[in-house]
């Protein structure tokens, strides 16, 4: 027996009516004014509560030109109201559990399999449109392969009269919506959230499906600990057949808009980048206790968004976020992915989830930093230093050496030995910038410049050894011009050696690539 099986007919009037009062007052005064309305029936209260946070849940977003939004969602919240304590099919609807644009999740008990379920009525709107009707039936289908433990199942797609409705998966706990209003968590939590929704996202995004709704009233963490992504209603469906997207609704911005990406704002083309940014986002709320880009009116926020960066963990917020070991690497990570430009971020969600496990297993030893380790990144730097450094101090034997052969090349050698030192300086540089600041950028940067670096190191080295021995070949007295060959020789084979084995061995160490 459920609170909205007890209303008679007075008290649904009652509620109706402080409902719609409530919506006339500030969101901050709602929850006042329901409870001093309400001292003597206070189920009444949870139901009227209940029926405000359902109309604040919106998914879509802008309305339709010139359409009442708040009157919509106003009328769309009374008739779900009345639908609860109602049967449909097999499913008995029990009480409301959200409402958006899309339409509302009820908790239903299915009386043929006698186990509660989470039943989302589609909106008459929505499913009129026989394009979109088949787009949602399709997604429905898409929901029900995605067979992940971090991911709520879909049991069914049922169609009764006019009406859609999809049977999902109950699950008992609280939403991180929830768990951000207690303030900012601590950093172990917000790292094992973290790595168990990047596992699920990975898991979607093989399968070719998207979010484009993720956001702390989509995630529910149950009773033990586990973390659950929910309402896959607004994703974009890849057909790994084809590759072609399959949208809900072409030329429409579907989700909300302070989760949203950069790209799905600018309606761009999207990939799992896209979801990775609303991911971080939730995590800094959850981390910080506030939202990175203000999270209050679409206008603002949006514009905040497209070209604000996040504010640090710790202006961020006005409780301290806990320390330890593990709180820098997990800011840079989040700070990463929350870059304007996709290519900016991590590549896919499986690239997060390994650098969350590094940063997780670093932690032990509280050497983990952006998701690799500090101290394998430590030496790959100062391998780098001492590269440029070593090939800086190259040029002086080569400078000297200019003069002591018979071929009178000397100055094109030494001229190819600047071009070359000069070309891997300023690469190896860049790189170390890339490592520092943009972390997700140093794959493509690295990818993109280590041909150059290697080209640089084999010109170098061409042309010490060839100094080197031009000197020895022509002077047979022990000497200094001979000492000098020995030690341009000796110092091209060791140039060579660092650039063909030490680099490739501290890259792949710090960075997982060579």
């Amino acid at each position: 027996m459920t609170a909205a099986d007890l209303l008679d007919p007075d008290d649904r009037r009652r509620v109706s009516d402080l409902f719609h009062r409530a919506l006339e007052l500030p969101a901050d005064e709602r929850t006042k004014f329901v409870r001093d309305a309400c001292r003597d029936a206070n189920h009444l209260a949870d139901e009227i509560l209940a029926l405000l946070a359902a109309h604040d849940r919106t998914d879509l977003f802008p309305m339709e030109p010139g359409f009442d939004s708040a009157r919509r969602l106003a009328l769309a919240a009374e008739a779900a109201f009345k639908r609860v304590g109602t049967t449909v099919g097999q499913y008995r609807i029990d009480r409301i559990l959200g409402q958006g644009g899309m339409g509302v999740v009820y908790q239903a008990f299915d009386q043929r399999l006698n186990v509660v379920v989470a039943l989302k009525a589609i909106s008459p709107d929505v499913t009129r449109d026989p394009t979109r009707r088949e787009r949602l039936r399709r997604e429905a289908q898409a929901g029900a392969r995605l067979k992940h433990p971090g991911i709520a199942w879909i049991y069914a797609l049922e169609e009764l009269g006019d009406d859609l409705f999809i049977a999902g998966e109950f699950i008992e706990g609280e939403t991180l919506r929830d768990e951000i209003g207690r303030g900012p968590a601590d950093a172990s939590v917000v790292l094992d959230t973290a790595l168990q929704l990047a596992d699920a996202l990975a898991a979607a995004h093989d399968q070719g499906v998207i979010h484009r709704d993720l956001k702390p009233e989509n995630v529910m963490r149950e009773p033990h600990g586990r973390v659950r992504i929910l309402d896959f209603g607004l994703a974009q469906i890849r057909d790994l057949g084809t590759a072609r997207p399959n949208l809900t609704e072409d030329g429409k911005l579907f989700g909300t808009p302070a989760y949203m990406s950069p790209e799905q704002i600018r309606r761009d083309q999207l990939d799992g980048r896209s979801d990775l940014f609303s991911l971080c986002i939730v995590l800094f709320e959850l981390f910080t206790g506030r939202h990175p880009f203000g999270g209050g009116d679409h206008g603002p926020t949006i514009a905040a968004i497209l070209e604000k960066e996040p504010p640090p963990f710790r202006s961020a917020s006005d409780i301290k976020p806990p320390s330890g070991s593990i709180t820098p690497g997990l800011e840079n990570i989040i700070r990463t992915l929350l870059r304007k430009s996709p290519a900016a971020r991590f590549t896919s969600a499986h690239q997060l989830k390994a650098a969350l496990e590094r940063l997780r297993d670093g932690d032990r030893s509280a050497k983990a930093f952006g998701g690799v380790q500090t101290d394998a990144v430590w030496w790959w730097k100062f391998h780098q230093a001492s590269t440029c450094a070593f090939y800086t101090l190259l040029l002086i034997p080569t400078w000297l050496a200019r003069d002591w052969e018979k071929l009178r090349i000397g100055p094109w050698l030494f001229v190819a030995a600047i071009v070359a030192v000069v070309s891997a300086v300023t690469l190896r540089t860049h790189l170390w910038f890339a490592a520092s600041s943009m972390p997700a950028e140093f794959a493509h940067q690295h990818k993109s410049n280590w041909k150059w670096v290697r080209g640089a190191d084999l010109l170098l080295v061409a042309a010490v050894e060839a100094s080197g021995i031009a000197i020895l070949t022509s002077t047979s007295d022990v000497s200094l011009r001979s000492a000098t060959a020995v030690v341009l020789i000796t110092c091209g084979v060791l140039a060579l050696l660092s650039s063909a084995v030490i680099e490739p061995a501290t890259t792949r160490a710090a960075f997982g690539q060579e």
